[in-house]
């Protein structure tokens, strides 16, 4: 026998050891990433018993505007699944956007958090004794926080429930935008500014709803 032999063996063994190592990092960080998908599509599963009025098109995430990071996402489904222009669009945490273009088998979503005169949203603010109705329209990107702006003076208080009205014949009623982050007097000294934290996952989702009334049959 050489010197060599014996000194290979060792070094073999700690090669061996660590790939094995990397290997077992690689399996489990595989393993939490289906979990987390399979997290997210029970969620959408749940919210499907709850919205039985309504019909769901479950889809993907496949491309996210990068100039525009908070105005619009591409999902799989278009035309030839019924998708349709306006359709709600939903998580498993709540409101993200609306349909704005459909094609055969892609449609574009506008996001709930995007700045511009057509994105304002009808909702309501649930208090214990009274529900309180507002305007959402607005976003802060940097505080993660949709804006609200109210009419009237209202007892409102943190982590008080905002839903949609369905007003407007867009989004149906009572589905969970976010919660109430803090409220105050704006400059005008006439209305009031609610900010909310949005429950949809509005930066990195990957499974998301189109959200469609159900069609009644006349038969």
């Amino acid at each position: 026998y050489y010197l060599k032999d014996f000194v290979l063996y060792p070094v073999n063994a700690l090669t061996n050891t660590k790939d094995i190592t990397i290997s077992k990092d690689l399996y489990e960080s595989k393993i939490k990433a289906l979990q987390d998908d399979l997290d997210d599509l029970k969620k959408l599963t749940k919210i499907n018993l709850v919205l039985s009025d309504y019909s769901m098109v479950n889809a993907t995430v496949v491309e996210r505007n990068r100039e525009y990071w908070f105005n619009t996402i591409t999902i799989n489904k278009g035309s030839s699944d019924g998708v349709k222009q306006d359709d709600a669009v939903i998580d498993g945490n709540g409101l993200i956007g609306k349909i704005v273009q459909v094609r055969k088998y892609f449609s574009d979503v506008k996001l709930i958090t995007t700045n511009d005169e057509k994105s304002k949203i009808s909702v309501v603010i649930h208090n214990k004794d009274k529900d309180y109705y507002g305007i959402m329209h607005g976003y802060d990107s940097k505080k993660n926080l949709l804006k609200i702006i109210l009419f009237d003076e209202a007892d409102i208080y943190d982590d008080m429930k905002v839903e949609t009205t369905g007003m407007g014949g867009i989004f149906p009623s009572g589905i969970l935008i976010g919660h109430v982050f803090d409220c105050y007097k704006d400059s005008d000294d006439v209305t009031f500014i609610v900010r909310v934290r949005p429950s949809g996952n509005l930066e990195g989702e990957k499974y998301v709803s189109i959200v469609q009334r159900k069609e009644v049959s006349n038969s």
